[in-house]
């Protein structure tokens, strides 16, 4: 299955492999993608060697985006240098939502002491594109939306600490919402919208912040944790790439 040459023709409509600075940044974010849109599955193995072929790159440079994925949570990378696409189970889900709500919480009510007028329109303008995605049917899109109407807050928070730790705890939960979708499960930002979410900053008030936050991630992973499915993987068939 060469799916990582046929994203790298069609993502930079290209007929040559890519011969760029930074390839190992390039290859991650050709991998990332595969991953967050379903063509790399949870529990799925990546094979060093089969991907360099794919990309005609160099084992390192692969290695290298391997490591890039294990520091986004997408990878497990293991000693024997076997790398699966991560899997979450209900409890690593109720986990990460959990110590999500604690970070985010404060993320966003750090967020609220520090913007302007103009951060806010800037973020209502975020939130509408969450919802213009949502309308055209595009799950890819809404998902990369949703990410970035998120890290702007956390941006805003003014820790760059804070940041990173929520951008590793949620980019695989961000990232298997697809696997969710594809198999029927609820997705709650059809509902929920982020508008509520600018309001409560508007507010400035963080009993007001508190309860949108809340409000607004739990319930999200809902249908998994109510499915009994044990994992992501049980979703989601697994291939190995380059096999």
């Amino acid at each position: 299955m060469k799916i990582a040459k046929a994203m790298l023709t069609e993502r930079f409509q290209l007929s040559q492999p890519v011969r760029q600075e930074s390839l190992s940044s390039q290859v991650y974010g050709i991998l990332k993608d595969a991953v967050f849109t379903g063509k790399f599955k949870p529990g799925e193995t990546l094979r060093e060697l089969h991907l360099a072929k794919m990309f005609d790159v160099s084992q390192a440079t692969i290695r290298e985006a391997l490591v890039q994925l294990e520091h986004a949570g997408l990878v497990i990378r293991l000693q024997n240098r076997k790398t699966t696409v991560t899997s979450l189970t209900p409890e690593d889900v109720r986990d990460r939502l959990e110590m999500r709500i604690v970070l985010e919480d404060l993320a966003f009510r750090k967020a609220a002491a520090r913007m302007s007028g103009k951060d806010l329109a800037d973020l209502r303008e975020l939130s509408d594109a969450i919802q213009s995605a949502i309308d055209a049917g595009s799950y890819p899109e809404t998902t990369a939306a949703d990410m970035r109407f998120h890290h702007f807050v956390w941006e805003k928070s003014g820790s760059p600490a804070l940041e990173k730790n929520l951008d590793q705890l949620t980019t695989p939960l961000f990232a298997f919402l697809g696997v969710l979708h594809a198999h029927g499960m609820a997705d709650l930002r059809v509902t929920k919208s982020h508008e509520k979410l600018v309001e409560a900053l508007a507010s400035r008030d963080d009993a007001t912040i508190s309860a949108a936050v809340k409000e607004h991630i739990t319930g999200s992973y809902g249908a998994f944790l109510q499915s009994g499915v044990k994992s992501l993987e049980a979703l989601a068939p697994v291939e190995t790439a380059g096999a």
